[in-house]
């Protein structure tokens, strides 16, 4: 008898139970701990739903079978872990005590009460079951939440939860995947299977009102003003807005020509300043991670997919260097945070991040920006353990790998920055009014970095969303002078802005689950019920199902994920479509069912109650029959492609009857096989794949070479065959000696083809003995290399091994001469890097130095490969001997505090000469005022004679956010314009595209239409 066993989700969770706890002995389904409890585990969910076609009464695919609501919900043991169910099914036989230590949520209490089911065993019994809730897995939180344990009745309801959604999600899902499938079928005559689902295909309707928010964007020209103001005290931009009559800061022009308008009005008028404010303004670090984020953040600063952030993300809390990572909540509870200062105080000694942490460590407590325990529900968010992967670089089971140190490292980075002061700006604003028109500049400075110094500032989806205006704003500068309320500013120059509205952006994987998080943001508040909208606060689908959800959608080939961007298939458009506004794609619904799942969970709702809602649910879904038939009529009417619901794309033309092949399971077919059309190229031929594009090769009436096909016979080589159509069948025949030849052999001509060791005459029946080894002197012929030797060239041997011990490797030069082979060492001009300019022999590269190789005649020509500390490379040698100047950049300095110069090498006499760059040097193009060089600074591009003759010729690197690079800088000074640019700030939709010019009247950058 066992006084206690503790069931864990996993072997690895199972195994750092037992550790922390006092492993005593290792087993293959269990673990004993010294005190003679043991640790056994689940493999996951070893308990499943049996298949619909277990039911008898559902098993065939008829609408008069539906809906699917068989209750109960019958399981089984799958079959791959029936060993460790019956050994879990022994051990609590004989337990006095079962400690449910599954993963600490809704999915992680349905795998373990499903399991203990499975047993018979009573959890329901007053002492017969206890919980253990895991935040991480350090021995330190297990120990400690071991002693805290509460009655696993208290998780009653969150166990009845997970069932009623096991159970909906069942029913739906199977319910209207067979109706939809079932209808297109009958209506469309297409065997398509349409996956649907209670989460699954509201977030496709995400994915599919993005789409066509792309498809149909149609861009719009506007129009904005920007006013260049003089004053005393120094000019500054700004630009024009007006309030419209709901109070909202309007910034844009529909046409130009009301822009002009007021820009004639306004040009040369003096004006005042009306308002100047000055103010110091916080800026908070981001608030803490959860699975969403962490998946944002990881995709925007490592470039991880979403199903790579999950994985990686597993594995460092398996690890133990973080909390549990299938979380909602971005904060702590007080008592968490606690615990997080002990951890990352000593964390701090031996960390080799020491830059990311404040000097001094101080409790976040009290800043409920990160700790509020109201919003805290069955996890904090995501922080480190006090584990340092340093400690652990040499051990084959924790070492973190590359990936998981880079997310690591952003985890740490993450919650560091809220331990961090919070950042300081100094933040500017002026309204200047002329001739009745008002006029916004803004600047921001930053005063001080904070928590910005280890952690780029990143837009906070829980955050509120500020003021749509302030996007649209042009007037933002780097710098305002001193101004006074009162004081006069003159228009001096006025400017119209031309740019045009940029379409919706495409969705990256994780942007779609965190659409899926803030699903309310995809409704419209106008039209929903307030508590419907309370309701999707709690999103659709849970942090430990949202990713898979996504993974579903690709799987059912209803949108691809390509680096990490979202496309919606055909099939995926198609289907939506359908069913767009049946109730089983409403996010509304969907969001709602969320929240009452919870209401159970809490104990608000009855399970039973929850049920009969799904029910009543899974009979509705049949209730669109006759409008779904019109439609699925309607799409075939008009459907121009091969198929409305399996993304098939042409290979080619069918030779027979001219009709597109397209890709079947097991080959390629022609698309008319319903009008008797048999043309058929199997995917497979005698055992050797074909690829799709030597199909297309095929279809477009090339012969393709089919290589190492098995043989029919034991004892037999593979050969190659050649394949090719003919009359819509495949014909075969076997290489001849010409498709083989390497070359032409240099005694008779004949075809050169490889053998199994050697490359010979295929003459050699007519007494032609030309063959070349395939290995010489130990070192391995290419074909490449024989090619080249049958074409008269010589070929290097690297590296070939020494006869003798002692020996280095040497190289050496083959050739053919009478049909034999002939070797020759490297000379000295095999070597040269070019000509001695004392000499003209050889200049050849040794260890330290470029010399001449006529040292020996006493020639003393040399070049060093270090200048001044800076490498001079092979390519600057064979320049600077070719009688090139060459350019040897950030030299280090011979000072401390001085920079890196840049100097010119040159041979002169035989001896290397320096200058410094001249202007022309580092001109990139003519003055368009003055024709002096221009030249480029680090934050503009400006004449190099501002000095000289004061030409004001300047353009900044960055334009209304959009860096400006060299490439399309000179592109603008010798044509007069850029191709179009993109992200130029401003407008409802925050940017906007359009070519950029130079205005040489006003010396300025210039849109250009």
């Amino acid at each position: 008898m066992y006084n206690r066993v503790i069931l864990a989700e996993k072997p690895a969770m199972g195994t750092d139970i037992a550790q922390a706890l006092g492993l005593k002995s290792k087993g293959r389904h269990y673990h004993t701990l010294t005190n003679g409890d043991v640790v056994t585990w689940a493999i996951g969910h070893v308990i499943q739903q049996k298949e619909p076609d277990s039911y008898p009464e559902y098993k065939e695919w008829k609408l008069e079978n539906l809906p699917f609501i068989p209750d109960p919900v019958l399981t089984e043991v799958d079959p791959d872990k029936k060993d460790q169910v019956k050994a879990i099914r022994e051990l609590v036989s004989k337990a006095k005590c079962v400690v449910i230590a599954t993963d600490a949520g809704r999915e992680g209490e349905h795998i373990a009460r499903l399991t203990l089911q499975e047993c018979n065993y009573p959890v329901n019994e007053p002492g017969r079951a206890l919980r253990l809730w895991l935040s991480d897995l350090t021995p330190e939180t297990i120990q400690k939440a071991y002693a805290n344990m509460k009655d696993a009745r208290h998780y009653d309801n969150l166990a009845a939860s997970a069932q009623v959604r096991a159970n909906a999600d069942f029913w739906m899902g199977i319910t209207a995947t067979r109706f939809f499938s079932i209808m297109v079928k009958d209506i469309s005559k297409e065997a398509a299977t349409l996956s649907a689902g209670r989460v699954q295909t509201p977030t496709l309707r995400i994915v599919y009102d993005r789409e066509m928010a792309i498809q149909n964007f149609v861009p719009q020209p506007f129009y904005v003003l920007v006013s260049e103001f003089q004053t005393t005290n120094g000019n500054y931009p700004g630009q024009w807005f007006k309030e419209n009559a709901e109070g909202k800061a309007v910034y844009r022009f529909d046409t130009k020509e009301k822009a002009d308008e007021i820009r004639k009005k306004v040009q040369g008028q003096q004006g005042s300043v009306i308002q100047y404010t000055e103010k110091s303004v916080k800026r908070s670090a981001p608030l803490l991670l959860h699975e969403t984020s962490v998946k944002s953040e990881a995709r925007k600063q490592l470039g991880f997919s979403l199903q790579k952030t999950k994985k990686v993300l597993q594995e460092v809390y398996e690890k133990k260097f973080c909390s549990y990572p299938r979380t909602n909540s971005r904060h702590l509870s007080e008592n968490a945070a606690d615990e997080l200062l002990e951890r990352l105080t000593k964390l701090q000694k031996t960390s080799k991040y020491q830059e990311y942490f404040p000097e001094t460590l101080e409790s976040i407590k009290g800043k409920t920006r990160f700790v509020d325990n109201k919003k805290v529900g069955e996890h904090h968010a995501i922080v480190p353990t006090d584990r340092n992967p340093e400690d652990f670089k040499n051990d084959e089971k924790y070492k973190l790998t590359a990936d998981e140190e880079k997310l690591y490292e952003l985890i740490l980075r993450h919650t560091l920055a809220a331990f961090h002061p919070e950042g300081v700006d100094k933040e500017t604003e002026v309204i200047t009014s002329v001739a009745g028109e008002s006029f916004i500049s803004k600047a921001v400075i930053v005063v001080t970095d904070g928590w910005r110094k280890i952690s780029k500032p990143q837009q906070d989806p829980n955050d509120s969303i500020e003021d749509e205006s302030k996007a649209d704003q042009l007037g933002n500068v780097k710098k305002i002078p001193q101004l006074r309320e009162g004081q006069a500013a003159t228009a001096a120059k006025i400017e119209t802005h031309t740019g045009k509205t940029s379409k919706p952006r495409r969705m990256y994987d994780s942007d779609l689950q965190e659409a899926m998080e803030h699903a309310g943001r995809h409704v419209d508040e106008q039209t929903t019920d307030e508590e419907i909208m309370e309701y999707l606060k709690a999103g659709i689908g849970t942090p430990a199902t949202r990713s898979d959800i996504i993974n579903t959608l690709v799987r059912q080939k209803y949108i691809e994920i390509e680096k990490n961007l979202v496309y919606l298939t055909d099939k995926g458009k198609h289907f939506i479509e359908l069913i767009y506004d049946h109730p089983i794609a409403s996010i509304e619904l969907t969001g709602e069912f969320e929240k009452k799942l919870n209401d159970v969970a809490e104990g608000k709702q009855s399970a039973a109650a929850l049920l009969d809602e799904f029910k009543s649910f899974a009979r509705n879904i049949l209730s669109m029959k006759e409008k779904l038939q019109q439609q699925i009529e309607a799409k075939l009417k008009d459907n121009k492609k091969l198929s409305l619901f399996s993304n098939i794309e042409e290979v080619g033309t069918c030779p027979l009857c001219g009709k597109p092949v397209i890709e079947g399971s097991k080959g390629y077919g022609c698309s008319a096989w319903k009008e008797g059309c048999k043309f058929t190229i199997w995917k497979e031929f005698r055992k050797v794949k074909l690829r799709e594009k030597q199909i297309k090769n095929l279809l477009e009436g090339e012969e393709i070479l089919v290589k190492d096909i098995p043989p029919s016979e034991e004892g037999k080589s593979a050969y190659d065959v050649f394949l090719s159509l003919k009359d819509g069948q495949l014909q075969t025949r076997f290489p001849t000696v010409e498709d083989r030849s390497l070359g032409d052999c240099p005694v008779c001509k004949k075809p050169v083809i490889e053998k199994e060791k050697t490359y010979g005459c295929s003459g050699y029946k007519e007494g032609c003995k030309f063959a070349v080894w395939k290995e010489y002197r130990k070192v391995e012929l290419p074909v490449k290399a024989i090619k080249a030797l049958l074409a008269g060239k010589e070929v290097i041997l690297e590296n070939v091994p020494p006869s003798g011990e002692g020996k280095q490797p040497y190289d050496i030069y083959l050739y053919l001469k009478d049909g034999q082979l002939q070797t020759r060492f490297p000379t000295v001009e095999d070597h040269s890097i070019g000509d001695c300019p004392l000499c003209k022999k050889p200049v050849v590269e040794k260890e330290k130095t470029y010399s001449c190789s006529g040292y020996k005649d006493g020639c003393k020509f040399t070049l060093w490969k270090v200048f001044r500390k800076a490498e001079v490379p092979t390519k600057a040698a064979k320049a600077l001997l070719s009688g090139k100047e060459v350019l040897l950049q950030n030299i280090p300095p011979s000072d401390e505090g001085k920079k890196p110069y840049d100097v010119y090498l040159y041979l002169k006499d035989g001896q290397l000469q320096t200058r410094f760059p001249t202007t022309e040097d580092n001109s990139i193009g003519a003055c368009p005022l003055c024709s002096k060089p221009v030249v480029e600074s680090e934050t503009y591009y400006g004449c190099s004679s501002w000095r000289q003759s004061g030409c004001k010729f300047k353009l900044s690197k960055e334009f209304l956010g959009v860096k400006i690079t060299l490439g399309q800088f000179k592109k603008i000074i010798k044509n007069g314009k850029t191709d179009k640019l993109t992200g130029f700030k401003g407008g409802k939709t925050g940017s906007f595209d359009t070519a950029l010019g130079y205005d040489k009247v006003q010396n300025r950058y210039s849109f250009v239409k």
